[in-house]
C-alpha cells in the first residue's frame, strides 16, 4: 500500500479484504523492524483473534492513523479487557499498548526483497528524505497561486466522486454513491451523516453532520492539503445543506474559529451567515438557513 495516510473507512475496508479473502499481502515501508524485516519484504498477513496472539508474533494494527506492523512483547490479561504491547525491533522505548480492535491480523510469511530491490529502495529512500521537503514546499507555493487553482480545478473536477454513509448500527457506515444528475437520498428520523469526497480511489475529503432536533451540526470537514482550493469543500458543503434540508431540518449549523477568515469565506459563499452574539472564545457560530 502506497498511501501517506490512512482513514478509517480504509481500516474498514482492509478488515473486510482479510475476512473475506483470509489473507492481504503488504510490502514493509519503514526499517523500525530491522533485522528481522526490511524495506520491500512482502509480508501476508491473515485475520486472528486476541485469543489466538503469543509473545513473538508479527501484528498488524493501526495507529493515528497510520498502518504498523511490530512485535507482540507482553500481554496484558489482567485488567478487564485484554491488551497487547508490542515494539519494533529496531526501535527503543517501552512499545505501545493496543486495543485488539486496533489489531487487523497476524504475519504468517515473509517473502525478502532482492539484492537489487534493496539496494533501489536504499537508493529511493535517500532521494525522499533529500528532496521531498523541498519539492512540497514548492507545491505549496504552487498551489497558492489563484491561476494554478484554476487550472487544476478544470482538470480534475469531474474526477472527484462523491458518497454519503449514514449509520448502520453503533459502528458501521452504509455507503451510497452521490451523483450530481439525481437527487440525494432522503434521510430517516434523526440520522447524521458522512461524506466522503475520493479521487482515483483514494478519500480526499470529508464531512461530518449529527441531527440534534429541528436542525444539522457540522461536527467536522476536512480537506487534505493538497486539493484545497479545488471546490470539494464547496460540494460537499452543498450537498450537506441538501441532505439536511430534504430531512426536515430548519437549519444548518457549524462552528468556526473566529479569525478562520479562509473558511469564514467559504462558508460566507454557501449561505452561512453569523448567529448574533455567537462569537465566545474565539470561536464562531455560523448558521444556513434551509427553510427558504
Amino acid at each position: 500500500m502506497t498511501s501517506e495516510r490512512l482513514d478509517l473507512i480504509d481500516f474498514l475496508d482492509l478488515s473486510d479484504i482479510l475476512l473475506r479473502h483470509g489473507t492481504f499481502r503488504f510490502r514493509v515501508a519503514s526499517g523500525s523492524m530491522y533485522p528481522t524485516l526490511r524495506k520491500g519484504d512482502q509480508l501476508m498477513v491473515e485475520p486472528a483473534s486476541p485469543a489466538q496472539f503469543q509473545v513473538g508474533d508479527l501484528l498488524l494494527y493501526h495507529h493515528r492513523g497510520q498502518l504498523i506492523c511490530h512485535r507482540v512483547v507482553a500481554l496484558d490479561t489482567a485488567e478487564a479487557g485484554p491488551r497487547i504491547i508490542t515494539k519494533g525491533d529496531a526501535t527503543t522505548g517501552p512499545g505501545e499498548v493496543l486495543e485488539p480492535g486496533q489489531v487487523l491480523g497476524r504475519v504468517v510469511a515473509v517473502r525478502r526483497r532482492g539484492l537489487w530491490g534493496a539496494g533501489l529502495a536504499i537508493l529511493t529512500d535517500c532521494w525522499h528524505s533529500r528532496f521531498a521537503p523541498l519539492v512540497a514546499q514548492a507545491l505549496l507555493r504552487l498551489q497558492g497561486i489563484r491561476p494554478y487553482r484554476q487550472i487544476m480545478r478544470g482538470l480534475v473536477w469531474r474526477g472527484f466522486e462523491y458518497s454519503i454513509g449514514v449509520p448502520e448500527g453503533r459502528r458501521w457506515y452504509r455507503y451510497e454513491r452521490l451523483c450530481r444528475d439525481r437527487p440525494a437520498p432522503k434521510l430517516n428520523g434523526q440520522q447524521g451523516f458522512h461524506l466522503l469526497a475520493k479521487l482515483g480511489g483514494s478519500a480526499v475529503a470529508s464531512l461530518h453532520a449529527v441531527r440534534r432536533g429541528e436542525e444539522y451540526r457540522l461536527e467536522a470537514l476536512y480537506v487534505r492539503i493538497r486539493y484545497r482550493g479545488l471546490g470539494v469543500a464547496s460540494q460537499l458543503l452543498a450537498f450537506a445543506c441538501h441532505l439536511a434540508s430534504r430531512s426536515g431540518a430548519g437549519r444548518l449549523l457549524a462552528t468556526v474559529e473566529a479569525e478562520n477568515s479562509v473558511t469564514r469565506s467559504l462558508f460566507d459563499k454557501i449561505g452561512f451567515r453569523p448567529l448574533t452574539g455567537s462569537e465566545l472564545d474565539g470561536t464562531a457560530v455560523l448558521c444556513r438557513d434551509l427553510s427558504r
